[in-house]
């Protein structure tokens, strides 16, 4: 229908032993996700309200309704069971944040360019979005790098705290040769260089990893 907005979700999926909600722990979540709840599903606690997931039968779907990871919903969010303690969570359009059409600019921009590119959380490096060249030098795919920590996958100890504390609020980091550890282990020599930028409405860096020798 012309002028209406195509209805959006934001999706999740989390890993519950049993029906009691404190045991229940964010396995994998889209950037729309952790920029919405703020990232507090890593290692806290899922659920409060109803139902508790852990009565739900594999394959089986319901709504629902109350407190997702300390945040309340504003709609109930869709919950299906897919067996072997996981669930995968939907949260309705009103529960995700508008895109910034400046973000989007830029992603579109960046997800062009042949060099790796990632935007991340300055303070701990968990990243919020990622080109395809970053996800072809990292070696693995949105679903397994999205919520991940780029500091983590420095092999040089410090080396993210490094390249942040060079960035300023404008000002580009000098470029730090460090090297990247793949998914796969391997070792890739990089060459980084950092901005401070805000994306989705807060503060994050944008980092870029050139092949170094």
């Amino acid at each position: 229908m012309p002028g209406t907005a195509e209805k959006s979700n934001s999706f999740a999926v989390v890993r519950a032993s049993s029906d009691d909600p404190s045991d229940a722990r964010l396995v994998w979540a889209d950037s729309q996700f952790f920029v919405n709840f703020d990232r507090a599903g890593v290692g806290a606690p899922a659920f409060s309200g109803s139902p508790s997931p852990g009565v739900l039968a594999p394959g089986t779907q319901t709504t629902f309704g109350g407190t997702l990871f300390g945040r309340a919903l504003s709609a109930p969010a869709e919950l299906a069971a897919l067996g072997g303690g996981m669930f995968a969570i939907a949260v309705p359009e009103d529960d995700v944040p508008e895109t910034d059409d400046g973000d989007a600019r830029l992603a579109e921009i960046l997800d062009a360019l042949p060099v790796a590119v990632t935007i991340v959380e300055p303070v701990d490096g968990t990243i919020l979005w990622m080109n395809e060249a970053f996800r072809d030098l990292a070696g693995g795919s949105e679903f397994e790098l999205m919520g991940t920590s780029l500091a983590g996958q420095f092999v040089l100890p410090g080396a993210f705290k490094t390249l942040m504390g060079a960035t300023g609020p404008v000002t580009p980091s000098a470029p730090l040769p460090t090297a990247l550890r793949t998914l796969t282990g391997v070792m890739t020599p990089v060459i980084a260089n950092a901005k401070r930028i805000a994306f989705r409405r807060r503060p994050a860096a944008m980092v870029a990893l050139t092949r170094g020798l």
